[in-house]
């Protein structure tokens, strides 16, 4: 039996009905509200627009017409896809086959109204992914969907020479990977692109998209060759180290002038490295254009987190010895030492997890920790207040219903109290 499912208030979600029954798995509602957002970024013309005529963008706009004159619209006005990037395990890959099926009768009717044309023209969707994940994306379809809703074909290793051009161009998916594009070793770019895939697809998808960050890198620059009408990159990571790494993935989505090399160099990146608020404002504008991020928060449904640091204090007899363990401290470490006394680096940290252990218990201020009838676990002023806590919180429950504590500690052998 098919799934049923649950779509919410919004009235737009009909167009996702036909598609649904021909899936397996309920989806959830942070997917329903991606593909929204995925339909709305390749048909909306206005959000580009809109994107580039926003308040937030006036100090780039105003640069841009003094120094090559006013824009067109629709040098700016063209969509052509989005960056989707949930958290792992967040159903990427579910999302993305889900609205390839969605949008698979749009797909057919770009194939026929460029028939003819030159180049070929795809009504598949090409999905570019690692080696590793290529069973994966099969897995999904066979597991998610129902027999033959989403016909497609693997193009890789020695199998891919069986492959006709017109399975190319009728299939709903063509899976293929980074390998088949080219690889970081490859020395020029000029190298011939595959030829089977070198047509215009209906749509690329890019799975694990942040493998594409190093613009300069030679498959990216192959990547970048590729012509689709829309472009979805799926990745968990879209920011890794440098803004560059974002600046490849809108490069790929090809949304004037975000896309363009001067819109980075000349103003977004040599004015958030420096602190513009102007510059900040206008990248977080375009990545909640493009851009769909969310954590595994929206699996929980849990109530908010309360955080309380407690002081906790020694008794007199601890705190005396707390104190000389400080002043020990401070005369081998501290700024009084002379500059040519040698620094042992060990020594530094072994005494400094001394310190911290004995504000846990007493015993750790030993040598070696030794469990025996000379201690007491009520010599530690942490483990009063916690079981103070503990007996509160548990007279809280009833006999049926028992309320849970978990005690985190860096210590094991604090936990072993």
């Amino acid at each position: 039996m098919s799934a049923t499912h649950r779509l919410g208030p919004s009235d737009d979600d009909r167009w996702l009905q036909p598609y649904l029954i021909r899936c397996r798995t309920t989806l959830k509602d942070h997917q329903l509200s991606a593909l929204r957002f995925l339909k709305n970024n390749e048909s909306n013309t206005d959000t580009i627009s809109q994107l580039w005529n926003h308040p937030d963008n006036r100090w780039i706009r105003d640069n841009v017409d003094d120094s090559t004159g006013p824009m067109t619209s629709d040098e700016h006005a063209k969509p052509r896809g989005s960056i989707l990037a949930d958290d792992m395990g967040l159903g990427k890959t579910l999302t993305a086959l889900i609205f390839i099926l969605a949008t698979s009768q749009s797909a057919l009717d770009f194939r026929r109204s460029s028939l003819g044309n030159t180049p070929l023209m795809s009504a598949a969707t090409l999905i570019i992914c690692p080696l590793a994940t290529l069973s994966n994306w099969e897995n999904e379809i066979r597991m998610h969907f129902h027999a033959q809703a989403i016909p497609y074909c693997v193009f890789h290793g020695k199998n891919r020479g069986g492959i006709t051009l017109e399975e190319l161009t009728s299939s709903m998916v063509v899976l293929t990977t980074y390998e088949m594009i080219g690889t970081d070793e490859d020395t020029t770019t000029s190298r011939p692109m595959i030829e089977p895939l070198n047509i215009c697809w209906f749509r690329i998808v890019l799975d694990e998209a942040h493998m594409i960050r190093n613009r300069c890198a030679t498959r990216t620059k192959l990547i970048h060759r590729l012509n689709a009408k829309f472009f979805l990159c799926l990745t968990g990571t879209p920011l890794q180290n440098r803004l560059t790494d974002l600046q490849s993935l809108v490069q790929l989505l090809r949304i004037k002038p975000w896309s363009d090399e001067w819109m980075w160099r000349n103003f977004l990146i040599p004015n958030i490295n420096v602190g513009s608020i102007e510059a900040i404002r206008s990248l977080t504008r375009l990545m909640e254009g493009v851009c769909l991020r969310r954590t595994k928060d929206v699996l929980l449904n849990l109530p908010p987190k309360t955080e309380y640091a407690v002081v906790v204090h020694l008794s007199a007899e601890w705190e005396k010895v707390s104190h000389e363990l400080h002043q020990t401290f401070v005369e081998n470490f501290g700024r009084l030492r002379t500059s040519a006394d040698s620094w042992d680096s060990g020594e530094f940290f072994r005494q400094l997890t001394r310190i911290r252990q004995f504000c846990n218990h007493p015993l750790f201020a030993r040598e070696e920790i030794e469990f025996g009838v000379n201690w007491e676990w009520n010599h530690s002023a942490k483990l009063i207040h916690l079981m103070d806590k503990l007996n509160k919180f548990d007279g809280q429950g009833s006999q049926r219903s028992r309320p849970k504590s978990v005690i985190f500690s860096n210590y094991v052998g604090f936990l072993n109290m």
